[in-house]
């Protein structure tokens, strides 16, 4: 699938790194396949994004007054097409979790295998080996879809540290993944490009308290490169989509006081500078996993963005009161996603159900700009 131009390849693809080409080997040792698509790049620390040509979606107003509409746009006259994702825990430790990710692609394939990337928004492994990268990338291909090309990958906690308490440290995971993701010509694991016009900006943290793979830090550095790349944005009238594995406090489910998000997050001094940063922008999508919630979207009264959270295919819960740790029976969890379709002036999440193969009315929205 990766052949197929029109389709499946990036219209712009924009980065924080000089000299970044996609489609880097996912395992040492393996050939190297590069995009043909140039793009401008620039630095961590200050990045100005160069657009598309073509279409992109706009904002009207603050994306927390953006209305809920029943009507769906003409299919034809979407900008782009997602899959979004997170928290697939890929691990030879447990077959279920292979098995749902295998599950996952093979329901994509069926119901979506034209989209124009799967965005897998953190913890892509368990303990961030590169046997599981290749399993997952395995599994994929198996499916029809090229590993890296068709992806966009966020970096999460499993990703960035061994929970399996392993002696590598969390740097060298971390160069791992931005080997994964087609940045490892970078210092830090947050990049950003553009699909078809859709501005999509991938967070990781960039500081690593030690002895601690909850807790990751966001540095004043990366907020700031996060601004600016926003800023670009909302002088053109157009949207960011920001993602990130851990998400902020009081936002998306299972982020209050007490929950899983809140407790085992970032510290609280990040959170405080990260949410200060988002929620002043009225152009801002915010995705976000870790929870292991069901996806939701929420718009809060007094913040401007769209909270989104995207979910969990190894074991998603239906209520913060549930078992959080995937200690449960399996069969006790879904493996939740959203497909994500943009057009000019609106957006539409629908939530999909992985293992019973449908889209499901929990949750859903169209949202018009």
């Amino acid at each position: 699938m990766s052949t197929d131009i029109t389709r499946r390849r990036f219209v712009k693809i924009t980065t924080a790194a000089a000299g970044l080409t996609i489609g880097s080997a996912f395992l040492a040792g393996c050939s190297t396949s590069t995009a043909s698509s140039a793009s401008e790049t620039t630095t961590n620390a200050v990045s100005t994004t160069t657009y598309d040509t073509g279409r992109a979606p706009k904002y009207m107003g603050a994306m927390n007054k953006a209305q809920k509409i029943d009507t769906t746009p003409d299919e034809s006259e979407a900008i782009a097409k997602f899959i979004i994702v997170s928290d697939t825990h890929l691990s030879f430790s447990y077959q279920p979790y292979i098995d749902r990710v295998q599950n996952m692609f093979e329901d994509i394939a069926e119901f979506c295998p034209d989209n124009d990337a799967i965005i897998v928004n953190g913890d892509i492994t368990n303990t961030g080996s590169l046997e599981e990268y290749a399993k997952f990338a395995e599994l994929a291909e198996a499916s029809g879809f090229a590993y890296p090309d068709d992806f966009v990958l966020v970096i999460g906690n499993h990703d960035q540290y061994d929970s399996s308490e392993g002696t590598q440290t969390v740097s060298n995971l971390s160069d791992r993944f931005k080997e994964q993701a087609g940045i490892s010509d970078q210092v830090h694991p947050y990049y950003d490009r553009t699909i078809n016009g859709v501005h999509l900006i991938l967070m990781g943290p960039d500081s690593y308290p030690e002895s601690s793979w909850e807790h990751f830090g966001v540095s004043a550095e990366e907020i700031e490169w996060l601004d600016n790349l926003i800023d670009v944005d909302q002088n053109k009238e157009q949207l960011s989509f920001v993602f990130m594995h851990e998400p902020l406090y009081e936002t998306v489910r299972n982020t209050q006081p007490g929950d899983w998000g809140h407790e085992w997050s970032l510290s609280d001094q990040d959170n405080f500078n990260l949410h200060d940063c988002i929620k002043k922008h009225p152009n801002v999508i915010f995705f976000t996993g870790h929870t292991h919630a069901l996806p939701d979207t929420v718009q809060l009264d007094d913040e401007e963005p769209l909270y989104v959270g995207t979910g969990s295919i190894a074991y998603c819960i239906d209520d913060v009161d549930d078992d959080s740790t995937g200690n449960a029976d399996i069969e006790e969890y879904g493996s939740l996603g959203w497909e994500v379709t943009v057009w000019e002036t609106c957006i539409r999440f629908r939530m999909r159900d992985f293992i019973k193969r449908e889209f499901t009315d929990l949750e859903s929205a169209i949202y018009q700009f």
